[in-house]
């Protein structure tokens, strides 16, 4: 039954993206053969390259915006107001319904970072300068150190950064998540209470942060002899990052549990 609600869920976000889904892809193709073709001299192509590359630049940029906002109104809707009073009808637990709603605003906004990366290149990838990039690169390689041995040594790194870029996403939607949980606890003003809340986490989360980062910053170790030293440095500071968005996570999903078994206050 899991399966059945998270998939439900999924395609209710999903169709709401579809007109952009369709239109960003055109003007992103519309910059390229404006690209490809010998417009100098011409002052009203120039005029109308010069407006598809902002659109594609402003579209790419509130897309990822765009994506959280449809999120949030499907997980109120769906949760806390007048449709809420089926969905908490359906034969799943707190915890699945919630796992559900977590995994496909996850999954679009993945989504949506996927296309948008696809269409700048679509628009913008050029062969000559990918080509110098990996001249550079290689270089590098050869001169400084080997493929092997760089890799080796920031494999951590490269890890650690992959898991907070995702428990960093999921800890923004944890967090707005429980603002409008606790928000619709009360039985007025939920909508003002639930971007009070909203605001007042990540404040907070932004104070926990600068103290964590400051007792680092007076305990740390900054005697670096080697790029060793420095990459065992940072990745030690990324593993506190990333344990502190893990706990944030699991404390934001248990809050959110409780909130919905026991304070579910419907409009």
């Amino acid at each position: 039954m899991f399966l059945k609600v998270f998939k439900y869920d999924f395609k209710a976000i999903f169709f709401k993206f579809l007109p952009v889904l369709a239109i960003l892809p055109v003007i992103a193709l519309i910059v390229r053969i404006f690209s490809l073709i010998n417009i100098s001299g011409n002052i009203f192509a120039g005029m109308i390259f010069g407006l598809f590359n902002a659109l594609l630049i402003l579209g790419c940029s509130l897309f990822m915006v765009y994506t959280l906002v449809i999120c949030i109104m499907r997980y109120t809707k769906s949760l806390f107001r007048d449709q809420g009073y089926l969905t908490h009808t359906l034969p799943v637990n707190k915890h699945q319904l919630l796992l559900s709603q977590i995994l496909a605003n996850f999954l679009m906004e993945l989504i949506s970072l996927v296309v948008i990366i696809l269409c700048l290149m679509l628009a913008y990838y050029d062969p000559k300068i990918m080509n110098a990039i990996v001249s550079v690169i290689n270089e590098f390689f050869k001169v400084v150190i080997s493929a092997e041995e760089f890799f080796g040594m920031i494999g951590g790194t490269l890890t650690l950064l992959i898991f907070i870029m995702i428990f960093s996403s999921l800890q923004g939607l944890f967090v707005i998540y429980t603002g409008i949980a606790i928000g619709h606890a009360f039985a007025k003003n939920k909508g003002i209470l639930s971007v009070v809340f909203c605001i007042a986490l990540n404040y907070g989360i932004s104070i926990v942060n600068g103290i964590i980062s400051m007792i680092f910053s007076l305990t740390a170790d900054y005697v670096v002899l080697t790029i060793s030293d420095a990459i065992r440095t940072m990745n030690i500071f990324l593993g506190i990052q990333l344990a502190e968005c893990i706990a944030i996570c699991i404390g934001a999903y248990f809050l959110d549990i409780y909130l919905m078994k026991y304070r579910l206050n419907l409009e």
